[in-house]
């Protein structure tokens, strides 16, 4: 029986692209989202991980494949990497010390050097990790298709806890006049709208209603994976209404070209130049978080808002909003400094229990 026969392709409600479902020959059930709007495409790449899982699984041959191979391989599973920075940046970093490896060679031992590798040039626990992690995705995604047998297992650096870092209006006014004109736009857009920069950056007017006051995601630019409505307030509108005219189809621009991204140099001398060089761009969105929390924002209406996957994730923000322990804060100070000390059996006086 061919594969043709074997292999269903179909699409889903509210979510882009075509997905592929098959039984493979060990019985296992397969469902994947093939990362493509493109059906003829979704059947071919459906097709060659059917064909690949069943040269393993019934021919018992398992062809070698290097690193460089499964990069490109996993890249064009997932289009959306291919546009991110920090994706592309990681990869072509590790390039340099898997290129010359077959997938099948990359044990603990290569892991460990290449952990070693990276904690060299002095950076933090939390970059060593997330290169680490680029090396766990991509061997999991050939593990799926059949390339590899087992993804090895490490243990990532321990990091330190991180603190929420936000704006205070004082250190909003300072960043502000540091910031070169282009960026004031975007960063004003993020703190209104709390929207993650790569959303900001590649936002196009088309996915602006300014009668209904709302911005739309598409799921393929989301974290989640999923279409997002964001309602626009005043200062985003406003925001908005400076951008009109500067160019027909993005919303952000710089020199008459959409801006790639909004946290490099200029970004980084601004926030050094207003003494607030641990404020980093995504700290925007942790700073419009901050601020819907104070003012009263429900967390379940938060987490809506913010697009988030999970209540956990909105958690952190909770114990911001101290108004129900209001009612609560002078029970500590009801006992006041005038109790009457306790004698004790010698007719001495001895200090209150409370004291």
């Amino acid at each position: 029986m061919s594969s043709k026969n074997i292999i269903k392709v179909y699409k889903r409600k509210e979510r882009r692209g075509w997905y592929y479902s098959f039984t493979a020959p060990n019985g296992q059930r397969i469902r994947r989202h093939a990362q493509t709007d493109d059906e003829q495409q979704a059947k071919e790449l459906a097709a060659k991980h059917y064909n690949s899982l069943f040269e393993v699984q019934r021919l018992g041959s398992k062809p070698e494949h290097s690193w460089q191979e499964t990069v490109v391989e996993w890249l064009k599973e997932n289009p959306k990497k291919q546009q991110d920075y920090n994706t592309l940046l990681f990869l072509r970093w590790l390039d340099n010390h898997l290129g010359h490896l077959n997938i099948s060679q990359i044990d603990r031992e290569v892991l460990r050097q290449v952990r070693d590798a990276k904690m060299a040039e002095q950076v933090k626990p939390r970059t060593v990790n997330a290169y680490l992690q680029q090396i766990r995705i991509v061997l999991r995604a050939a593990y799926d298709w059949g390339w590899l047998d087992r993804v090895p297992k490490f243990t990532l650096l321990e990091e330190p806890k991180r603190r929420e870092r936000w704006l205070t209006s004082d250190e909003k006014e300072r960043l502000f006049a540091e910031l070169p004109e282009h960026l004031i736009p975007i960063v004003r857009f993020a703190l209104a709208t709390g929207l993650r920069m790569s959303n900001i950056t590649q936002m196009k007017w088309s996915q602006i209603d300014l009668h209904r006051q709302t911005a739309w995601i598409f799921a393929d630019s989301t974290k989640a994976g999923r279409p997002i409505g964001v309602p626009l307030n005043h200062e985003a509108m406003d925001t908005l209404r400076s951008q009109m005219g500067k160019h027909p189809e993005f919303v952000f621009i710089f020199r008459g070209k959409p801006i790639k991204r909004a946290n490099q140099a200029a970004w980084r001398k601004a926030r050094d130049r207003a003494g607030l060089s641990d404020f980093r761009f995504h700290d925007c969105r942790h700073t419009w978080a901050t601020n819907h929390v104070i003012s009263g924002t429900p967390i379940y209406q938060l987490k809506e808002l913010g697009s988030w996957s999970s209540m956990e994730m909105v958690q952190k923000y909770a114990h911001l909003n101290v108004e129900h322990l209001k009612e609560f804060a002078d029970n500590a100070s009801r006992f006041g400094t005038n109790l009457t000390p306790v004698a004790n059996q010698d007719g001495q006086r001895k200090n209150s229990q409370y004291n």
